[in-house]
């Protein structure tokens, strides 16, 4: 289980006292901190004779709504700075490949620099 807290993704303290609550539909335990907790509980859903929270499934609903915002602000910043790049002379195409070989570990970077000699060898442009 996360130390964060379900609704708010805030990190509980060492030692803090949260509300623990378990998902009636996943029967899953998750953490409420105290802010959140005096907001009030969740309502019900009903699926047939099946009972169940929302509370987990509305927190994770927000939780991830969060994150899709927070993306979409890293990639328009991302974007910016391609562009910002591109504005003073750089090849974003290249600059982009540098990304990915620095995220490539030592011996797969090299690996793939051999192989790709061998075949420019292989036909004439070596």
């Amino acid at each position: 289980m996360s130390d964060l807290c379900a609704r708010c993704d805030t990190r509980r303290p060492d030692g803090a006292d949260w509300a623990r609550h378990t998902s009636g539909l996943t029967s899953t335990s998750y953490l409420v901190c105290p802010t959140c907790e005096d907001k009030g509980g969740g309502m019900s859903i009903r699926s047939g004779d099946v009972s169940a929270t929302d509370d987990q499934l509305k927190l994770f609903i927000e939780r991830a709504e969060r994150l899709y915002e927070e993306k979409r602000g890293v990639n328009d910043d991302i974007r910016d700075l391609f562009s910002e790049m591109k504005a003073v002379g750089y090849d974003t195409k290249i600059a982009r490949e540098l990304l990915r070989l620095r995220a490539m570990a030592p011996h797969d970077r090299a690996e793939r620099d051999a192989l790709l000699e061998t075949y420019r060898a292989a036909i004439g442009l070596g």
